[in-house]
């Protein structure tokens, strides 16, 4: 381990893809490239802004990364089999062999796209922080992308959502804020996937997207704490992007 060289991954790299999309997107849009925007043409931008920050020498980047902790326990497989793709990130960044140091996972929302809904958003914020419990050196951050309602849009569902389980006057916390698109006087929350009352976050369409522990049961973090690390929004379209931390 001591003939490891140490290296880092930017800690405002966060910020810089929150302000390099919607940028991009408006200049791509001024191109007359509209018409090929979609979820793929998004990571393409984050892959260029990863590996502009990165040296090749010293990190992987992965795409479409089934990362370990998002499986099926092995002994839960012999009473219930998963089929289809495994569960995957849409981006991994660890050190190469002969590097160490800290990792960074990326899931990322295209507004526009059929696959982005409050309830996979929850989804991704679960897995993101399962990643966080079994790594403690990576780092998590959640992408939201498309026009600046949209993204909104989904923000306050996630909130409308939160507040449905709580009883009588009690408030929770917003999981997600936003301080310049919502006029949020602060980018931190957080909040529990399962209440006070029981009741889960997301309902079992997204307690199903969550692996699988030896006891059979589905593995849900006790807390998430989302702490927001840029937001921008560019152009006459009102093109958006948030992005958070984690934790």
């Amino acid at each position: 381990m001591d003939d490891l060289r140490q290296v880092s991954i930017k800690k405002d790299l966060g910020r810089l893809i929150a302000h390099a999309l919607p940028a991009k997107l408006t200049f791509d849009q001024a191109c007359m490239r509209e018409g090929g925007f979609n979820e793929y043409h998004v990571h393409a931008i984050i892959n260029e802004v990863v590996i502009s920050n990165l040296s090749s020498a010293d990190h992987w980047v992965q795409a479409s990364y089934a990362h370990p902790a998002l499986q099926d326990a092995p002994d839960a497989e012999k009473g219930k089999v998963k089929r289809g793709r495994r569960r995957e990130l849409d981006f991994h960044i660890r050190p190469t062999k002969q590097c160490q140091g800290g990792s960074l996972a990326i899931e990322v929302k295209w507004t526009t796209s059929a696959h982005s809904t409050w309830r996979t958003i929850l989804a991704d914020i679960y897995r993101l922080k399962l990643v966080a419990m079994a790594e403690g050196e990576t780092d998590c951050i959640l992408v939201i992308c498309g026009r600046q309602q949209e993204v909104v849009k989904l923000v306050q569902q996630i909130d409308v959502a939160s507040q449905a389980r709580a009883l009588g006057s009690r408030r929770y916390l917003k999981p997600l804020r936003l301080v310049s698109m919502m006029g949020e006087d602060s980018g931190g929350s957080s909040f529990r996937p399962i209440d006070e009352n029981g009741k889960f976050l997301g309902g079992d369409s997204v307690r199903s997207k969550l692996p699988l522990r030896t006891n059979g049961k589905r593995w849900v973090p006790e807390s998430v704490k989302a702490t927001l690390l840029g937001e921008s929004v560019v152009g006459k379209n009102r093109w958006a992007t948030a992005v958070w931390r984690i934790t």
